[in-house]
């Protein structure tokens, strides 16, 4: 099984911590009379968008790299990538909050309506029955200060994408397009093998996602939540694709990608 996100994030935010102790370490190296060197020009993107870090009075701050780790500042980076940082100075601790734990701590998170409802406004809206859809995700979000249910899933071959406001259940925007694949459905209600789609048909899925030249070097059929998932991992070069494509649907659940 791959790693969840959650816990991949966790890594990644140690990961900066870290690097901040190691910014304050170097600094102390050098007050001692060592050197060293470093590259400088880094350039880091964040969803496709360059990134540029600036401290808190608006001055841009230079990334770097030293011995094959970037460094960044922990503020400038989490909060790019939507997170909360606070500081403590007096026990020195960077407290750093997710989206998703900042929502559910508002005071307003008891009058949310329910994931399900969500679900079912936008299945409404959409005109698509509940026997017809395939659910991607469901997770509360925020929109222009607005904490909405972001709600994606497929019906045929067209994938939906709806913002639902989590107090009244209003739709705040919503979305289709044409895939360029139909969703496989079982011929029974129950779930046999049969039913499922082949190894080849997930890896093809999973290599149409990624970028030319990547290629399959792991594909496993596993049980996950009740329901069969082929677990697709791709290289291309230095980068991993890690992929779970649903063997009844075809749909892909889940893409990361990792970079030795």
């Amino acid at each position: 099984m791959m790693k969840h996100s959650r816990d991949r994030l966790q890594g990644f935010l140690a990961g900066i911590l870290t690097t901040a102790l190691a910014l304050g370490l170097g600094s102390a190296a050098l007050a001692a009379g060592r050197s060293i060197q470093i590259e400088d020009g880094i350039t880091v993107t964040i969803n496709g968008a360059r990134f540029s870090p600036r401290n808190v009075k608006g001055e841009q701050v230079p990334l770097f790299s030293y011995d094959g780790t970037t460094y960044a500042p922990v503020r400038a980076l989490c909060e790019a990538a939507g997170m909360t940082v606070s500081y403590d100075s007096a026990s020195r601790t960077a407290r750093i909050t997710t989206e998703d734990m900042a929502l559910a701590a508002d005071p307003n998170a008891s009058s949310y309506i329910t994931a399900d409802r969500a679900r079912e406004l936008a299945l409404q809206h959409a005109g698509v029955s509940s026997a017809e859809a395939v659910f991607l995700q469901t997770k509360l979000d925020r929109e222009d200060g607005v904490v909405c249910y972001d709600v994606e899933f497929y019906s045929g071959s067209t994938e939906y994408d709806y913002d639902i406001d989590a107090l009244t259940g209003a739709v705040l925007s919503f979305d289709h397009d044409l895939d360029n694949y139909s969703i496989h459905r079982p011929s029974s209600g129950q779930t046999a093998q049969e039913d499922l789609i082949t190894s080849a048909q997930a890896q093809q899925i999973a290599l149409d996602r990624a970028p030319s030249g990547a290629r399959v070097v792991k594909c496993e059929l596993d049980r996950d939540d009740g329901r069969y998932v082929y677990e697709v991992e791709l290289r291309e070069g230095r980068t991993e694709y890690e992929c779970d494509v649903n063997a009844v649907t075809g749909v892909i659940l889940k893409w990361e990608v990792d970079y030795d």
